[in-house]
């Protein structure tokens, strides 16, 4: 397939970000260099009534559709007819034993043509146990072992009060001293975009890519942001030649009309270790 000319559709214009936690410093960048767009904040959407990492909210929607609710308040909020938000989920892997794998997916949506894009980065990601802190103990190993200062905290009282967005030597050992007498307190690494960096150079690397597919144009309507929408499994086994959960081709799409064209990723043979037949 040959790519169309990439335009700037949104040139100018400026899109607003649904954050609370100051996501539009990593998305402006990008948007900038594609586009020329401003990326702004909203003011008062509290994005919390949607579920919080520190479970105090619980989360009901999936990630896309709360990244979608998100975007969509921010236009309604601000009174643009460009949203932009992103959702975060951090899942561990072999019944979790395995490496925590990030996923954050972001979400555009253009009011005046009625269109959403999606796009979604997954890495793996350095996420800590929780560290409890027990009277008698010392707090030093368990802040290294959770990337302290660098990383901000979450400190979970014994009574079950939260402290987030903990930075302050000074102001764990304060709460330390409360808590001891009292019962365990639990530090956790802080997840939201403004307290972790690794989190906000994921968000940075899936800005350029949201930014980027935005200049490519549906090849039938000519509607922004013509890019991946699914994926099609059954990338033949090395061994036995067996169809296997590997990914065998991309479906691009249309966020407008359905356009839709199967792009192959050339990838070969899948890895027997992949196969059902051959790997059990």
């Amino acid at each position: 397939m040959t790519s169309p000319a990439r335009t700037r559709p949104y040139e100018g214009r400026t899109v607003t970000v649904g954050t609370l936690h100051g996501k539009e410093r990593q998305f402006a960048p990008a948007f900038a260099r594609w586009h020329g767009m401003t990326a702004r904040a909203t003011r008062a959407l509290d994005t919390d009534l949607l579920g919080t990492f520190s479970g105090e909210v619980a989360r009901t929607l999936v990630p896309v559709a709360a990244a979608t609710a998100k975007a969509v308040a921010a236009t309604e909020e601000s009174g643009s007819s460009l949203g932009l938000a992103s959702e975060a989920s951090y899942v561990s892997s072999a019944g979790g034993f395995g490496p925590v794998m990030h996923e954050e997916i972001a979400v555009f949506v253009d009011q005046e043509r009625g269109t959403r894009v999606v796009e979604t980065i997954r890495a793996f990601a350095a996420v800590p146990a929780p560290v409890t802190l027990r009277e008698g103990v010392g707090i030093e190993a368990g802040l290294r072992r959770l990337g302290f200062p660098e990383n901000a905290l979450i400190i979970r009282m014994p009574d079950g009060t939260l402290h987030k967005g903990i930075t302050d030597r000074a102001a764990v050992e304060d709460l330390f001293a409360v808590a001891r007498s009292a019962g365990p307190m639990t530090l956790e690494r802080d997840l939201r975009a403004h307290h972790n960096p690794s989190r906000q150079r994921v968000l940075r690397r899936l800005a350029w890519v949201l930014a980027a597919r935005l200049t490519t144009p549906c090849p039938a309507c000519r509607t922004p942001g013509f890019g991946r929408v699914a994926v099609i499994r059954g990338l033949p086994c090395a061994w036995c030649g067996e169809p296997t959960r590997r990914i065998i081709a991309d479906v691009h799409g249309c966020g407008l009309c359905d356009e839709r064209v199967e792009v192959g990723r050339g990838n070969g043979r899948a890895d027997p270790g992949s196969c059902d037949q051959c790997n059990p």
